[in-house]
């Protein structure tokens, strides 16, 4: 669970922001496509939502950094959840809010593909074909003859 807490965290908070259109309109035509635009009488709750779900989303970053170590997946998400908060609290800067979704959704994006690791197709090894191997003691002596002065 605690692996995919940044993925429910980011893809949750833009979902409950596309059904909350009157606080994010550009991504109320999202909602309004996937049938969200009937939640809008929940709207209070739906932007207390979106602000826990981006802690979510961050924390399960920091989490995932601990796992791995690395640094800038965790600074990306420090900036994105700053950015969400700063665009809708600091400056009122609707862009600014929207940078900070998509950078959770890129990182959440980004994190998956550390389950398809890529192979370097000089590193594999090539298996030898079963037909090359040498004659098993239990056929004729004739044989594993012709086959040795092969």
């Amino acid at each position: 669970m605690k692996t995919h807490l940044e993925k429910i965290g980011g893809v949750g908070a833009v979902i409950a922001a596309a059904a909350c259109p009157v606080c994010f309109p550009k991504l109320a035509l999202i909602g309004a496509l996937f049938g969200l635009g009937a939640l809008g009488a929940y709207e209070s709750q739906i932007f207390v939502g979106v602000q826990i779900l981006t802690l979510v989303a961050v924390a399960g970053h920091g989490i995932n950094f601990l796992g791995h170590r690395r640094k800038a997946p965790l600074i990306v998400a420090l900036l994105s959840g700053a950015a969400v908060f700063a665009g809708l609290y600091v400056f009122a800067f609707e862009w600014l809010t929207y940078a900070g979704f998509a950078g959770l959704i890129a990182l959440s994006a980004l994190d998956l593909l550390k389950y398809f690791p890529r192979k370097d197709p000089m590193e594999q090894k090539a298996k030898p074909s079963p037909r090359l191997e040498p004659l098993a003691a239990s056929h004729s002596p004739e044989l594993k003859e012709n086959f040795e002065a092969v």
